[in-house]
């Protein structure tokens, strides 16, 4: 969209982006962590795991309130709305919606909970990680299955939100990352402002075949994402090319040459 009839150039790029839930991405770095402890015989430590994604370092695991992600019963009415009147005739299944979408996530949770309470108990506690993990805490993302794929163009990026057209749907509220796949690529947090469902009458042709429009706004909860989706804007902005204006005398007699 150009505003004011610009005359500026106008550049449309589509970007390749990967979405999932924040929740996802913490469960998978604590199941790493787990699987790599016990490889190594070392007590399981997650501390710099809790401290990068900024969690109550005191509470449990499953009390973490920025990581808890809303149940498909409370969201139902409100993702109903939001994909339109195809979406009025689905049905959700009773047991769909009688049990948590957090429900396998937490058995992640409770069972780093259960270990960090044998080691208590056994004198293993530690405040400092074992030296075969003494290494900054590098962020990844989670497995295949939890992560959607889409596009979204570079007017649709700002420094305050981003509307993707993703495959999957997501509900109004869940904290969600969205990376950004160009040759280096980035992460950035975010929540999910609204998810709208295309009709199936839609003129939008991709290999991803995307169904949802969703809108996101930056919470930017890890260090560096502002300055990596500033610096990511910043090298896509058009170059303008201003020409200076003669003096009018000058360009005066720039006309009585040409004649």
């Amino acid at each position: 969209m150009i505003y004011n009839r610009s005359g500026h150039p106008v550049e449309i790029k589509k970007i390749s982006v990967r979405v999932w839930k924040l929740r996802d991405e913490i469960e998978a770095a604590i199941e790493r962590r787990m699987r790599e402890c016990e490889a190594a015989g070392v007590p399981l430590f997650i501390e710099d795991i809790k401290k990068f994604y900024n969690l109550n370092m005191s509470a449990p695991l499953t009390e973490q309130d920025n990581v808890l992600q809303l149940r498909p019963a409370e969201g139902v009415n409100d993702l109903m709305e939001s994909i339109g009147e195809e979406a009025k005739d689905e049905t959700v299944p009773e047991e769909a919606a009688s049990i948590p979408e957090s429900e396998e996530g937490d058995k992640t949770f409770v069972e780093a909970e259960k270990i960090m309470e044998e080691q208590n108990l056994q004198g293993l506690e530690t405040k400092k990680p074992n030296p075969i993990l003494e290494r900054p805490y590098q962020r990844q993302a989670p497995d295949m299955d939890k992560i959607s794929y889409g596009f979204t163009l570079l007017s649709d990026i700002n420094m305050e939100t981003a509307l993707c057209f993703m495959k999957d749907s997501y509900l109004q509220g869940q904290s969600v990352v969205v990376e950004f796949l160009i040759p280096q690529s980035f992460m950035v947090t975010g929540e999910v402002l609204y998810c709208h469902h295309f009709a199936m009458r839609s003129r939008i042709i991709s290999s991803t075949k995307p169904d949802y429009r969703v809108q996101n706004k930056f919470t930017y909860s890890i260090p560096g994402e502002r300055d990596s989706l500033r610096r990511f804007l910043k090298s896509v902005e058009p170059t303008i090319v201003t020409e200076k204006k003669k003096p009018k005398k000058a360009a005066a007699e720039d006309d009585i040459l040409d004649l």
